[in-house]
Parts: structure tokens; sequence; C-alpha cells
């Protein structure tokens, strides 16, 4: 999955095992991440308003929690129009939504930044105010639906001669059935051991992005032959199930 929605599910993980574990807050920037920092909304006082920049995540985490954080959601969009944007910054779709005690929830939404310079990505996350009900969004384990459609697009990849997107759902779909341990090249998210099968099996077969992946020339072989609604239907699937088990696996624990 793209590094901005991987830093959201382990920025959510970590918060939560805090929150609800009495553990301490862990989190690390990658090797490819300059800094993680936080504006938080304007508080009103008497001595005007008063903007809050906290400048890295345990930062975050603590401001959060003297403000009251009861929970926190990982907001993944599952409807993607578009999927060949993905392999652009800043168009997940997703954001983290927290609950205080005083009824308000926010939601911080990440804005990331490449450094030419330093060739690394600078990332921002501005809170924002959501004026939604308080009912929270829920997910159910959807390891049953996953591995359908990895079997299925396993199958089209090689119809299609891409062994490598082919073997790429099969270790996929290894590590869904525990075939394979679960792991990953970044510090995985800090949820339980029992949702990593799913969690890294998302991970692995989430191949949409820019030149070189499922978007790039798949998708032209396809179109060569005559298979384009063929591709069009079961890339959505795959889409919506990897991104429904990240939402599951982030978020209904504790």
């Amino acid at each position: 999955m793209t590094g901005e929605l991987y830093q959201m599910c382990c920025l959510t993980a970590a918060a939560k095992r805090a929150l609800f574990g009495g553990e301490k807050f862990e989190f690390e920037l990658t090797a490819y991440e300059n800094k993680t920092e936080f504006l938080f909304l304007p508080n009103i006082r008497q001595s005007g308003i008063l903007k809050r920049t906290v400048k890295n995540a345990a930062k975050w985490y603590a401001y959060c929690v003297k403000k009251g954080l009861r929970d926190i959601k990982l907001i993944v969009r599952t409807d993607i129009p578009n999927r060949n944007v993905l392999g652009f910054a800043n168009t997940s779709g997703c954001y983290i939504l927290c609950y205080f005690k005083n009824g308000e929830i926010t939601a911080f939404m990440p804005r990331w930044d490449f450094d030419r310079r330093l060739k690394k990505w600078n990332i921002l996350y501005t809170e924002q105010l959501c004026l939604i009900p308080y009912v929270k969004p829920y997910g159910d384990d959807n390891s049953d639906a996953l591995r359908e459609v990895l079997i299925e697009i396993g199958d089209f990849a090689e119809r299609i001669d891409c062994p490598y997107f082919a073997n790429t759902f099969e270790r996929a779909l290894r590590v869904l059935d525990g075939e394979e341990p679960p792991s990953s090249m970044l510090p995985l998210p800090r949820i339980p051991e029992k949702y990593l099968p799913l969690f890294c099996a998302a991970d692995i077969a989430d191949v949409f992005g820019a030149m070189g992946s499922w978007n790039d020339s798949p998708a032209y072989t396809a179109h060569k032959m005559g298979l384009d609604e063929e591709y069009g239907d079961i890339s959505g699937r795959l889409l919506k199930n990897i991104r429904l088990a990240i939402f599951y696996t982030v978020n209904e624990w504790r």
C-alpha cells in the first residue's frame, strides 16, 4: 500500500495500543520520511486564538489525550473512482478520526510534500472539525472475500501473461492462509498478531500505483485482449477488499 496509508495504519494502531492497552505510544519514521507534524484546531483563550503545532507523533498523541481522546478510527475510502491516481501523493482519501470526551469529533488529514534536497517526505496532519453523527463506523472480517478475489485476479494475471503479478497475488494468498508468515519491509503496525495475516495479505496485494504497477502494463495488455471490462471489475473488487481488510484489522480490536 502507499506510504501515506501505511503511516496512518501505524499511527492509529500505536494510539489504540496506548489508549486501550495502557502501553507506551510507539511510532517510528521510515527511511523515506523526514518529519511528521500535526496542526491542531485553534483554541480560543483569553489571549485570543492560539494555533498549536506539535513536532512528532508522540506529542500528537499526548496532546490528543490531554484534550480528552476517548477513541480513534482510521477511515479508509473504499470507492476510488480512478485507481490511476493512487500512484500520486495525497490521493488515498483516508484520514484519522478522533473522538473526544466532550463529544467533539475531529479528523486529521495528511499532506505529503517531497523535499528534493533531502530526498525524503515531510508530512503535515491538519486537524479539521467533523460535523458527523457520533455513530462510529464498524467493519467485518472480509478474509473470505479477499481470498476469493485473490484467486480470481491471480488466474486473470496468468491469462494476460503477467507472471510477476500472478506471483504477488499468490504470495498474498499464502500469507492470508497462514502458509507464509506475515511480514513487511517496514515496521508492522502494532495490531494484534491474529490480525497480521489479513493486514499483510492486503498490503502485499495492493499493487495499485503508477509506472510498473497493476495500473500500467496489465491494463494495456488486458485492453489489447479485449478484456477491459473484466480487468476493471476484478481490479475494483480487489481494491475494495484491500481497503476493507485494512479498515477491519486496524480498527476492530482493543
